[in-house]
């Protein structure tokens, strides 16, 4: 549930860092489609695992519960299209379909293609950067969707604040891979995810550098608390990094991921 969780944070706190009042319905959906991407995509994992000395505790324990997470699965796919042309606003929709193909057609570039074409995926676009693009994009759709249509904000604004939380996400999938990998290196993984991996803190520290002077200059006090929140949640993965040693990474996980939760900090001020 923490991926679902950081989404529907972070859709909630674009729309009102833009001024915005979406319905309980946008961010509940985006929250069920990412937790159905996340357990299909553990689950054909661990169906033919390519490297079994990878596969981590998510997916055993998926592996262990298949047909539980199928069942579960089939309901709220279900529940999520009655929802998405019952509730839906109708552009939202439309944005939300046009990135889903591209997240699908990766998705089956990973799962379902040989392994010459999964291999050539893996030299022009790394596992953790797809991810961090994909997610940050699908955050912002809520929002996105509106601007410009009931609201007179720029969408430029929010493309500025986008990237950075998708530079975010970028940081905490490679600080994950960085952690789970140990001792083991990251050998296995895109030679962007490596150099990543071994810049991890000045990469932090460049994100919270950006956030910084964004926040200085932005335009309002939404877009103010937006790249505050950034701020903090880059320097949460810092530290986590730089004490990674006392934790397992199990906790170091879960951490990583709680740490982009920092939006609720700032409630007060957008309510």
């Amino acid at each position: 549930m923490d991926a679902p969780t950081v989404a529907i944070v972070w859709s909630w706190f674009f729309a009102r860092a833009m001024r915005l009042q979406i319905p309980p319905a946008a961010p509940l959906i985006l929250g069920i489609v990412t937790w159905l991407f996340y357990a299909a995509d553990r689950i054909l994992d661990g169906l033919r695992p390519e490297h079994p000395e990878q596969l981590r505790e998510r997916h055993l324990f998926q592996a262990r519960h298949r047909g539980r997470f199928l069942l579960a699965a089939i309901l709220l796919s279900a529940f999520s299209i009655w929802m998405m042309f019952h509730r839906m606003y109708r552009r939202t929709l439309t944005d939300d379909l046009f990135l889903s193909i591209f997240a699908l057609l990766y998705f089956s570039i990973v799962h379902l293609a040989s392994n010459f074409v999964r291999a050539r995926k893996e030299q022009w676009l790394p596992k953790e950067l797809a991810v961090g693009a994909i997610f940050g994009a699908a955050t912002a759709i809520p929002a996105w969707s509106r601007l410009g249509v009931i609201s007179n904000i720029t969408r430029a604004w929010l493309v500025e604040a986008v990237v950075l939380f998708g530079l975010l996400c970028w940081i905490n999938c490679v600080a994950i891979e960085k952690w789970e990998a140990g001792n083991r290196g990251t050998g296995s993984v895109h030679i962007s995810t490596r150099w990543a991996a071994q810049h991890l803190a000045e990469i932090a520290v460049g994100l919270g550098a950006m956030s910084v002077a964004a926040a200085w200059l932005a335009p309002t006090q939404g877009l103010m608390a937006l790249y505050l929140a950034s701020l903090f949640s880059s320097g949460l993965l810092l530290g986590l990094d730089r004490r990674r040693s006392q934790f397992s990474p199990l906790t170091l996980r879960i951490a990583a991921d709680a740490a982009l939760l920092t939006p609720v900090a700032f409630l007060p001020i957008l309510r």
